[in-house]
């Protein structure tokens, strides 16, 4: 973690042994891949969720420490999604899937190691939780929240405690603005999903984003999907009802355009924003969704 962190057993993410690049000459490389990767579909024969972490682990490796450092937050944050992924996989036995997952990875060696040696997914579970708890807070309770929650209670408490965490960090503006979007849209999509198919239970809020969740509460307490619709509309800053485009669309959308202008500014971390959305998107409209993928309440990215 890039914010202070004592040391620990183990790390999230594989700590890069290379130095990378001075930032002008990263960023001119950037813009020249950005410029080629709709033509060139980001991966070649591989697939799109494949290619998409291939050329994350590319940005990765070229970033030299102080961007690194900025820009660890989103690289957690994807690498989450795939430990997920994988503990969905080692719950159903699936060793080959597993496997397949971790190949193309910046997770830890040694969180690797813990799942592949796992002989069931809740002893690896208790492992990582006991492991990287005490630098990564939302690994706290994982096990119980497995065993209470099942798998989605865990991809809530992953990838939504760490946005939480992400946003109180001291992050560049440009990567908190995109957390804090994510982190709304996270929220915006759990509560219209639950108002849109009459779900009796509120769903569980998010807090750090722009609206509290005490917020977001007032909202599902009165039960108006429109106000909704207003939300999306706010955060996007487009035109058009979400209900029409689809919502999960048209909150994309939203992001896709902010960071696009962020993404102007040829020397900014802006850019290296903007590139690395946009192979997110790629994977995405390639059109595979993930076999075992997260829900629905944030984007979904190509697959294999």
């Amino acid at each position: 973690m890039s914010c202070g962190r004592s040391p620990v057993t183990m790390n999230l993410l594989i700590d890069s042994t290379t130095a990378g690049y001075p930032s002008d000459y990263l960023f001119a490389r950037i813009r020249y891949r950005r410029a080629t990767l709709d033509s060139s579909g980001a991966g070649g024969r591989s697939g799109p969720r494949q290619a998409m972490l291939g050329e994350y682990i590319w940005v990765y490796q070229q970033l030299n420490h102080r961007l690194r450092q900025q820009l660890l937050p989103f690289f957690e944050y994807v690498e989450l999604r795939t430990l997920v992924i994988v503990l969905r996989y080692l719950a159903a036995n699936d060793p080959a899937a597993v496997e397949t997952q971790l190949r193309l990875s910046l997770l830890d060696p040694q969180l690797k190691k813990i799942v592949r040696n796992a002989a069931h997914v809740a002893a690896a579970i208790s492992t990582l939780e006991r492991q990287l708890a005490d630098n990564y807070p939302y690994f706290s309770g994982l096990s119980t929240i497995w065993l209470r929650q099942g798998p989605g209670g865990l991809e809530q408490a992953l990838l939504g405690g760490c946005l939480q965490h992400a946003v109180t960090r001291n992050c560049c503006p440009s990567l908190r603005e995109m957390l804090v979007y994510l982190l709304d849209m996270r929220n915006l999509m759990a509560l219209h999903k639950h108002l849109h198919w009459q779900v009796t239970t509120p769903p569980p809020f998010l807090n750090g984003g722009t609206l509290s969740a005490p917020g977001y509460e007032k909202i599902w307490a009165t039960r108006d999907l429109h106000k909704v619709g207003e939300l999306m509309q706010q955060q996007t800053g487009l035109p058009g009802d979400p209900e029409t485009i689809g919502s999960e669309e048209f909150l994309l959308r939203g992001l896709t355009r902010h960071l696009r202008h962020i993404g102007r500014e040829p020397l900014q971390i802006g850019l290296v924003l903007d590139y690395l959305w946009r192979c997110w998107m790629v994977a995405r409209d390639r059109g595979l969704y993930l076999s075992g993928a997260t829900s629905q309440n944030e984007p979904r990215q190509g697959v294999q």
